[in-house]
């Protein structure tokens, strides 16, 4: 038997037997197109990550990021670097349609989720872990 990532075994259940199955076709289409959207999306997050780093801004002239923000904003910036280089290190598994694409997914949803609650941003952190890991688990069976 497969060994099980954290908290994996309880949301199985959850996941696959209380919310709505997807059709083939979905899982499909989500197996396959999935991991381009998830590269264009860590692109968009790059691009993000120099904005609040004010790289963007100082190459326009247009300032630079401030000391006033806290250890939580280097904090969440720092969570949301490594959640970026999963993303990343997930695409060329995720193609080849192998498990470790979908445990590097898994992981990062999981630290995308303490981003959020340390961030206080509790509802977002609900339908986001809702979302994904409904999606997560509905595409499972497609990865070996």
């Amino acid at each position: 038997m497969e060994s099980k990532l954290p908290l994996e075994r309880e949301l199985e259940p959850v996941f696959l037997q209380k919310f709505p199955p997807f059709s083939e076709q979905v899982k499909e289409f989500v197996v396959q197109y999935g991991p381009y959207f998830i590269l264009i999306l860590s692109v968009l997050g790059l691009v993000g990550l120099f904005t609040a780093f004010g790289i963007m801004g100082a190459v326009s002239g247009m300032g630079s990021v401030s000391t006033a923000f806290g250890i939580s904003f280097y904090l969440n910036i720092a969570l949301g670097v490594f959640v970026l280089i999963m993303y990343l290190m997930a695409f060329s598994p995720l193609r080849a349609r192998k498990r470790s694409g979908w445990n590097l997914l898994y992981y990062a949803l999981l630290i995308g989720l303490i981003s959020n609650m340390v961030q206080l941003n509790i509802l977002v952190a609900i339908v986001s872990g809702v979302l994904g890991f409904w999606i997560l688990f509905q595409i499972r069976e497609k990865y070996i």
